[in-house]
């Protein structure tokens, strides 16, 4: 609309424009020219008026942004912290306000139009330079307030990282503590930020440290797999712990490493409790192991990612270990992995490393043989890749999921399983072998894989298990019953399974006709500019299942992989219906193109045979515990 008025208004003028009036304006120009101590001016000449007056505009612009530069440089490296990001920053800020906002009290003048002589429009445009010094001041002042709103929001986002860091490391989480406390590092650099009464990058760079230091990686075997008649290669599995202030070893998870694997620089597998894997292309004494700390893109939010980027962080010595292949490791050909246990563990203390447990009811011994047998050929197949020949020991879903799974993640086994059988209502759960998933770009996780028998002896499905922590936080609930936490904690593990295997009819079985369904999508608002910082949006739409479930067809549909993973599970029943539960789990969400984390609610219904969802909603991982939805809010 400004384009017409401005169009219109030009027109008009020139249509009656006479030699007259372009006399006048060139004696002005000419005034205007010889007074550069008050005046700043441009020219420039096109076929129509409207694009001279345009490029004469933007020449100004450009010129006054040059003569700020020089006349203002030291002023400016006196009042910025960061060097030559903030400065290259505020002449961006500069040259954008000028050219798009602020330039308006310039004057414009017609010197040439089309005549015999001419063929173009020639405009000139001046303006005064007390108004130049005043636009100055202002950009300058908002400058400084945008500064101090980013340190502010700066200071908050370190004391953010830090805190989750710090509730990784009680879960034993060590590979996210290092992610989050990492970011908290880079972001606190080349700032006056504090955590408590520490400066802020200092104290986390020894945080980092004491953490790297206290990770130890022990090969405990190391098999020679024959790939052809040609060549071999050696898978070592790794025992991987931390080790806590009071000296107490704690099984690591969620903790990505690379590895030299005699020829080149590789990508391990995400630690899953403890358990790590290597793949060496020839026999070796020792491997350099390396704990990753600096994320990529697809795994750290859109602003810290940017930053990281931009600044020069400190590389952790301590990060890297040399990893001793024993010659009692290269001998052990059968490694236990997963101890075989009649009692599940309910509760732990990261002090003191006590455990109680819980008494499960155990199938008979003749069924457990049956099924032991079954187990061990579906072992045989997924190492074979003879997947067909355990077909019978499937349903036709049970078999439908398996493939998928196998095939999807190109799966292997880790070490020698050991299971465990339990009975849960009409099925028994076979707990379970260790597995390593790889997808392109050498992604690759390590799970836990339950499989469940029906009454006929048939694996209807499977899961990948929940972590340790989640799974004790459902089962120390002592005061509810054992097939209700039974039912809640594979209901989980169902639930962040179908993610990983598209099982989109499955999801659409679990959500109510009329279930409300919040979901949250993080923009980001990208600025292109030297060391500006991306700006991290969330906005929160209401879908309904019909319109979620398609949503999620459409992901799976156009995703290599979706990796769930839960963490900080808090679990509540509802004082007036013992049936009904609120569940809130901090929920990572890593895809093959995106990822993101934040707080998931599910408000669900175990009154009927399946579990039913009433209510699904993800919010911000960074709004406080208090203002998240929670089953209060419900009932």
């Amino acid at each position: 609309m400004k384009r017409i008025i401005l169009t219109l208004i030009l027109s008009t003028l020139f249509l009656t424009l006479s030699a007259q009036d372009i006399d006048r304006d060139r004696h002005i120009m000419e005034r205007v020219m010889a007074d550069t101590d008050k005046y700043s001016y441009a020219s420039a000449s096109h076929d129509t008026l409207e694009v001279a007056v345009k490029n004469a505009v933007a020449m100004l612009a450009s010129q006054i942004v040059t003569d700020v530069k020089v006349q203002a440089k030291s002023e400016i490296h006196s009042v910025t912290g960061n060097g030559d990001i903030e400065e290259r920053l505020f002449y961006d800020q500069i040259a954008e306000t000028f050219t798009n906002v602020r330039l308006k009290d310039y004057h414009t003048l017609v010197v040439a139009k089309p005549d015999r002589k001419n063929s173009k429009y020639t405009a000139f445009v001046y303006i005064e330079k007390e108004s130049i010094a005043q636009i100055y001041a202002e950009i300058e002042e908002e400058e400084r307030e945008a500064r101090l709103a980013r340190e502010v929001q700066a200071s908050k986002d370190v004391n953010f990282y830090y805190n989750e860091g710090c509730k990784a490391v009680k879960d034993v989480r060590i590979g996210d503590a290092l992610k989050y406390w990492y970011w908290a590092y880079a972001l606190s650099i080349g700032t006056n930020i504090t955590i408590g009464t520490e400066p802020a990058t200092r104290f986390l760079e020894t945080k980092i440290d004491q953490l790297l230091s206290n990770i130890q990686v022990t090969a405990i075997s190391c098999d020679k797999v024959k790939i052809n008649d040609l060549q071999e290669k050696y898978n070592v599995i790794l025992n991987i712990q931390y080790k806590d202030e009071a000296s107490i070893l704690h099984k690591v998870t969620n903790l990505d490493y690379e590895y030299n694997d005699g020829y080149t620089q590789q990508k391990g597998a995400r630690v899953r409790d403890g358990v790590g894997t290597l793949e060496l292309q020839y026999e070796l004494d020792e491997v350099r192991f390396y704990c990753v700390y600096n994320y990529d893109e697809n795994e750290t939010p859109a602003d810290v990612y940017a930053i990281v980027k931009a600044k020069e962080t400190k590389k952790f010595s301590s990060a890297t270990k040399m990893i001793k292949i024993s010659n009692e490791a290269k001998n052990v050909k059968e490694v236990v992995v997963n101890p075989s246990e009649v009692e599940l563990p309910v509760t732990y203390s990261t002090q003191e490393q006590e455990k109680e447990t819980t008494t499960v009811a155990v199938p008979s011994q003749s069924k457990q043989d049956l099924l032991l047998g079954k187990m061990e050929s579906i072992e045989n197949a997924i190492r074979t890749k003879n997947y067909a020949s355990v077909k019978p020991l499937f349903t036709d879903e049970g078999y439908d999921s398996f493939l998928k799974l196998v095939r999807r993640g190109n799966a292997t086994i880790v070490g020698k399983p050991q299971y465990t059988f339990m009975d849960y209502g009409r099925l028994t759960l076979c707990r379970c072998i260790t597995m390593q998933f790889r997808f392109r770009n050498n992604k690759q996780f390590i799970e836990n894989v339950t499989f469940r028998f029906n009454a006929d002896n048939l694996v209807e499905s499977l899961a990948f298990t929940l972590s340790d922590v989640a799974e004790s936080d459902i089962l120390q609930k002592g005061d509810w019953n054992r097939d209700s936490r039974l039912t809640l904690m594979t209901f989980l593990e169902d639930y962040q399974t179908a993610y990983a295997l598209g099982r989109d009819k499955y999801l659409e079985s679990i959500f109510s006709d009329n279930a409300l369904i919040i979901v949250g999508n993080k923009l980001e608002s990208r600025v292109v500019a030297d060391g500006v910082r991306l700006v991290e949006h969330v906005r929160y739409d209401t879908l309904s299942k019909k319109q979620y479930i398609n949503r999620l067809r459409g992901h799976f549909a156009t995703k290599e992989y979706i990796n769930l993973n839960f963490t900080e599970t808090d679990f509540q029943r509802a004082s007036n219906n013992k049936e009904m539960y609120g569940i809130r789990v901090r929920q990572e969400y890593f895809s093959s193109n995106y990822g993101d984390v934040g707080y998931l609610f599910l408000l669900v219904d175990l009154r009927n045979e399946l579990p039913i969802i009433h209510v699904r909603a993800w919010q911000n991982d960074k709004l406080p515990l208090e203002s998240l939805i929670q089953l209060n809010d419900f009932y």
